[in-house]
């Protein structure tokens, strides 16, 4: 069983934004304390100016945000958030055009559980 439970734990899958505009790739499953790591993908336009990511749980709130700079700005960045506690978590990914409007919107969910349930 702690086999299947690092097979979820590990799982990442992509989702696309409203414009097709951004991926997501972040977990499901972790044991507490997470360590959350989020790695967003972005289509060149030279519209992007920034990424938004937040980890928000009845509990915990964290967000971290970085400048794109239009079509030049790297296809892919990482957020990190560590020592999550236990909770049901919202993921939200939020790409920011140059008018400060998001241009696309990911939202996941992500269990942070204490032990393995059998």
């Amino acid at each position: 069983m702690p086999a299947l439970l690092f097979g979820l734990v590990m799982v990442a899958s992509p989702l696309h934004g409203a414009d097709g505009g951004l991926t997501v790739m972040a977990p499901t499953v972790m044991l507490a304390p997470g360590h959350l790591v989020i790695e967003t993908g972005v289509e060149p336009d030279s519209e992007n100016r920034g990424i938004q990511v937040i980890a928000e749980s009845s509990d915990f709130y964290r967000s971290s945000e970085i400048q794109l700079s239009g079509a030049t700005a790297p296809r892919r960045n990482t957020f990190e958030f560590k020592d999550l506690p236990n909770g049901s978590y919202e993921i939200r990914a939020t790409l920011l055009g140059s008018d400060g409007q998001a241009r696309a919107l990911v939202v996941r969910k992500l269990e942070v559980v204490s032990h393995v349930r059998y």
